[in-house]
């Protein structure tokens, strides 16, 4: 799988308009920051725990002050330990700003590994107030840690292209096998084209596809066809010729369409009524896709006659399209007076930051520690609904 880090900008709204437990309202209204970055630990009550046993996570914030949390797993689920947390779509965040003791602000929360063998990385934000009632001096930190159970683990490497060789700059971690997303072989010198790795057949091209540093070697003499489209696979009708003298030449001549890139062996096949993976076959094993939101549903075929859409439901507040109109959460009234944002009913007038990226799957490196917009403790709830609401509507599309 895709590695799922959420990387979050410490944006928190000031003390005036931050709520104890964590909700924000009405925005950012100063960034804090100034305070340099505080070290952040987590620690394990069990280094190696087995499928379905409970451990106690420890965050430990250095640093005075007063405290705030927000800790992701993606998989596993989380218990409280103590009031000083609350969990916010499942994910603990501080209940209440958490007041320091000698030099340190100590979390402490209950996570139980799922059932089966496998293993995950906990990531800790965190923000440490100076209490001055201004907005500077505040600190920001963040660290990462990985847990295995079930197994010893091994050390895995960011694919991104899933071609099943990791990449040095994507980063490292532990699971008990290698699984989509994570190789458990390193040494890919392009990790965002699956036909360059170190296992790659060099194609007479001008590029290194096997990540020996060499550029078309062994290939002076070979036999090339035209590619045109340059996707690395030559004309099936194209003249042969000997020699590595053009970029546009590839060392096979499987390509049935050598205008169009996409169609090549091992593309993937789409409803289009082309041949997409030059296997002699048209739109063999795919569906046409009809209908929106809760409505959409696949044909048995390509043919979009035989395409039936679902019938709609009454749209609620769950960041999806329930009513099929090609909108999400249109027209809902939350209980109390609230307003629906992101799939949630919250308190009229709440606004969520700009600038929220989340940190690509398949991604590894901690990211960098933002030192602005770091106020009140209790707003990390807010960075836990946008970041729930994204990964839910991925789920979902």
């Amino acid at each position: 799988m895709k590695f799922t880090l959420t990387l979050l900008l410490l944006c928190l709204p000031a003390a005036a308009w931050a709520k104890a437990n964590g909700l924000a309202s009405n925005g950012c209204s100063g960034c804090h920051g100034g305070g340099a970055t505080h070290p952040v630990t987590i620690t394990s009550s069990n280094p190696a725990p087995n499928p379905g046993q409970a451990v106690t996570l420890t965050i430990t914030l250095q640093g005075g002050g007063s405290g705030g949390l927000y800790l992701h797993s993606g998989v596993g689920t989380f218990a409280n330990l103590s009031g000083a947390t609350r969990l916010f779509l499942g994910e603990p965040v501080h209940a209440s700003p958490r007041p320091g003791s000698g030099g340190q602000v100590v979390f402490q929360v209950q996570w139980t590994a799922p059932t089966a063998a496998g293993g995950t990385d906990f990531e800790a934000w965190t923000v440490l107030g100076n209490g001055n009632n201004s907005s500077s001096g505040d600190s920001t930190g963040y660290t990462r840690i990985n847990l295995v159970w079930g197994c010893a683990g091994i050390p895995v490497y960011g694919d991104l292209d899933q071609d099943g060789w990791g990449a040095a700059d994507r980063g490292t971690t532990r699971r008990c096998t290698a699984v989509p997303g994570w190789a458990d072989k390193l040494g890919d010198c392009n990790d965002n084209d699956d036909r360059v790795n170190p296992s790659a057949i060099e194609a007479c091209n001008g590029k290194d596809e096997n990540c020996n540093g060499q550029l078309d070697e062994g290939l002076t003499m070979t036999t090339t066809w035209p590619d045109a489209d340059k996707d690395g696979f030559g004309a099936i009708n194209g003249a042969p010729a000997t020699g590595c003298s053009s970029a546009s030449r590839a060392s096979n001549n499987q390509d049935c369409n050598d205008a169009d890139p996409k169609m090549r062996p091992g593309a993937t096949e789409i409803c289009n009524a082309f041949d997409d993976d030059c296997d002699s076959m048209v739109d063999e094993g795919v569906k046409i896709r009809c209908g929106v939101g809760w409505c959409a549903r696949y044909g048995p075929t390509c043919n979009p006659a035989l395409c039936m859409p679902g019938e709609p439901i009454v749209e609620t507040c769950n960041y999806f399209d329930d009513d099929c109109d090609g909108v999400d959460d249109n027209g809902i009234t939350c209980p109390g007076g609230e307003e629906c944002l992101l799939g949630q009913c919250v308190p009229r007038g709440t606004q969520p930051d700009a600038g929220l990226p989340l940190q690509p799957d398949g991604g590894t490196a901690a990211p960098p520690v933002k030192s602005g917009c770091a106020s009140a403790p209790g707003s990390f709830a807010l960075l836990a609904l946008l970041a729930a609401a994204r990964r839910r509507r991925r789920r979902l599309s």
